[in-house]
């Protein structure tokens, strides 16, 4: 991902949408694997239960920091039928 930035680039973002049924095992793995990433310096600090922050040298100017937000979000995966039908299907008779 950081080599996407320019060397002006002081923040990134990365946005994580998830449909995983275990969404805590979701935020341990990216909790683990922050520091194992090229060119890591500090963090991960956990601001929230899903935001993560770190800080990276700059591939190209070790001297040169990215702050980078690791943003996760549980998004439900869509029924094919809709709650109404649901509903019906549910009640007897």
């Amino acid at each position: 991902m950081l080599g996407y930035l320019s060397w002006r680039d002081t923040k990134a973002a990365v946005v994580i949408f998830s449909q995983n049924a275990d969404f805590s095992k979701v935020l341990a793995t990216i909790e683990a694997a922050i520091p194992k990433q090229a060119n890591h310096k500090r963090g991960p600090v956990k601001e929230s239960e899903t935001r993560f922050r770190s800080v990276f040298g700059n591939p190209t100017d070790a001297n040169r920091e990215v702050i980078v937000t690791v943003m996760a979000f549980n998004v439900p995966k869509w029924s094919t039928s809709s709650p109404k039908t649901d509903l019906q299907q549910a009640q007897p008779g």
